[in-house]
């Protein structure tokens, strides 16, 4: 199966390396069968990194992971598949960075430390003949041809033979553009520390509520992860999201609002649903953790027809400034709903706004 993993620039040089390994708090590789939301994903983790996102494109074998770490640890729910256990690097086929191939002695410097794992200034100069070497070799290709696509796997195969004393004590993997010391390489198993731990009771309940053929046990399942605030909620809400029972989605919307950071675009089409319960809390959600989309989602639930979709935004109006967006307040303070109206004038009082004149 080809699936999508969405991560940073720096992390996916690791990933290169060591492969897809569960690490703490998640204890989980996450993938996505559509490029668009792991794209999202590693969007949102570059933001936070201050990092480039990577799309890493891998080929999975679900069954044969789930015979080497466990039916139970190899999820698959929509367009969402969740790991508890290590994916090796051979995984990998390809990545797409918001990154251009390296061309000037700085970039390929870097680009090569980082193959490396070695920091700066303790690795390769751009001032290493070899780097120049490989910046008019690679400025050759691309005069002949802008458009020609320069590989890593070249790039790597290039600067291995003229920066020979550079890869001293280095194997190298030319097919998956890795290298590790080889005092240091450790054969992957199979295992990861992280996830051989016990897993915490109540997440083995959420979890088993989560696969339970019941509708109140799904909900109950993203009701407990919601509660302790797992740190993969929002990836797990997003396998819910899909789920037939329209219960089950409004539930895991509701869950939502407990995830620091949601991609908007995975809730976006249930904010269009015909059915107002989905509907307003797709808008809740969006409203509460849209960042700088969030007051459109403000305006869209406080101007919808169904009471029940303006009375869930409406207790999020406290977050908006009346003054900066004064016309938002406005047009609330005129709401037909009279508990609608009471909150924006409780809100407004002494900002010199009118009251309502029905």
């Amino acid at each position: 199966m080809i699936v999508y993993h969405g991560t940073t620039q720096e992390r996916a040089r690791r990933i290169a390396r060591e492969g897809l390994r569960p690490r703490v708090p998640s204890k989980r590789v996450w993938f996505a069968q559509h490029r668009a939301y792991a794209r999202q994903r590693a969007q949102s983790q570059a933001r936070r990194s201050q990092d480039r996102p990577v799309v890493l494109t891998c080929h999975i074998d679900l069954d044969g992971l789930r015979r080497k770490h466990g039916r139970g640890k190899v999820i698959v729910r929509g367009n969402v598949i969740s790991v508890r256990g290590q994916v090796p690097p051979e995984a990998i086929r390809s990545h797409s960075t918001a990154s251009h191939i390296p061309e000037t002695p700085r970039e390929l410097a870097r680009w090569i430390n980082g193959v490396l794992d070695v920091k700066d200034h303790l690795g390769v100069s751009p001032r290493h003949p070899g780097i120049g070497r490989l910046a008019e070799w690679i400025g050759s290709r691309l005069e002949r041809n802008p458009r020609e696509h320069i590989s890593g796997r070249e790039i790597l195969a290039r600067a291995r033979e003229w920066m020979p004393d550079r890869f001293a004590g280095f194997e190298i993997d030319l097919r998956n553009v890795r290298t590790w010391r080889r005092t240091q390489r450790v054969p992957w198993d199979g295992q990861s520390d992280e996830a051989d731990e016990a897993e915490d009771e109540r997440v083995g309940e959420a979890l088993n509520c989560l696969d339970a053929p019941k509708a109140q046990r799904r909900m109950r399942g993203l009701r407990l992860l919601s509660d302790m605030e797992h740190p993969d909620l929002f990836e797990w809400c997003a396998m819910m999201l899909e789920d037939p029972q329209i219960e089950v989605r409004i539930a895991a919307c509701k869950a939502m609002r407990q995830c620091p950071e949601i991609e908007v675009e995975v809730v976006e089409h249930h904010g269009h649903s015909e059915d107002k319960r989905l509907r307003a809390a797709a808008v809740e959600v969006m409203a509460m953790r849209g960042g700088e989309r969030a007051i459109d989602w403000f305006w869209r639930g406080l101007t919808d027809p169904e009471n029940h979709v303006r009375l869930s935004v409406t207790k999020h109006l406290e977050r908006i400034d009346p003054r900066e967006h004064s016309d938002l307040f406005e047009a609330v303070l005129h709401d037909p709903h009279p508990h609608i109206a009471e909150v924006a004038r409780r809100l407004t009082r002494g900002s010199g706004f009118g009251l309502p004149d029905w």
